[in-house]
């Protein structure tokens, strides 16, 4: 037990502080999405009984964020629409079933459409780590706009990043998806899909 405690106490000090939600001290500028910490899924109903819940594999964000003022902030986002992972129980189905979600014109329809975009146009603080980002959402090739409720969650500043600020997020809303022109399967999948992401920015090196 003596020897659990030495070693938890190292790795203790060789961790960062948790991160606090602040602004003070946070710099201002490129932010980057730090890939292997960031999420974004979207959510049906399946039946009209359950959520049927996927998530995104291959996405990338760019972050402009002004710490003074969050609301001069400006965000866009790129995600590749094949790029899926679901819980479907056989190994040899879930690539098919994956690769269908992202490619078949019932559902992503990657083929012709191979991107999916946002792009904010406005920023609103709600609340001192509370906001709202408005912006342009192409999907399917349709473009509407789309409103992502946020709440900033702080920075750290890990050692392995150089000390770099490193801000996280998280954001959620709702769409519907026929506004898009998908109106597949209609009483088997909801209109509705909900999208919510989770994740940290990086600050660009300069």
């Amino acid at each position: 037990m003596r020897k659990l405690a030495i070693a938890a106490s190292l790795l203790a000090l060789t961790l960062p502080a948790q991160a606090n939600p602040t602004l003070e001290g946070v710099a201002s500028g490129l932010y980057e999405l730090e890939k292997t910490h960031a999420f974004l899924t979207w959510t049906v109903q399946h039946n009209g009984i359950s959520g049927y819940t996927v998530n995104f594999t291959d996405f990338d964000a760019d972050l402009v964020f002004d710490a003074e003022t969050p609301a001069n902030s400006q965000l866009s986002v790129s995600i590749n629409p094949t790029a899926l992972n679901t819980n479907y129980p056989d190994p040899d189905k879930k690539v098919e079933w994956e690769t269908e979600l992202g490619t078949d014109a019932r559902f992503l329809n990657a083929g012709e459409f191979p991107t999916i975009t946002f792009n904010s146009t406005s920023v609103e603080q709600t609340g001192e780590f509370e906001g709202t980002v408005t912006g342009d959402l192409t999907f399917l090739g349709v473009t509407q706009p789309v409103t992502l409720v946020v709440s900033y969650g702080g920075v750290a500043n890990p050692p392995w990043f150089g000390q770099r600020d490193v801000i996280g997020f998280t954001a959620s809303t709702t769409i519907n998806r026929s506004e898009f022109g998908n109106t597949s399967l209609g009483g088997v999948i909801s209109d509705e899909v909900v999208i919510e992401f989770s994740g940290e920015f990086l600050q660009a090196e300069e």
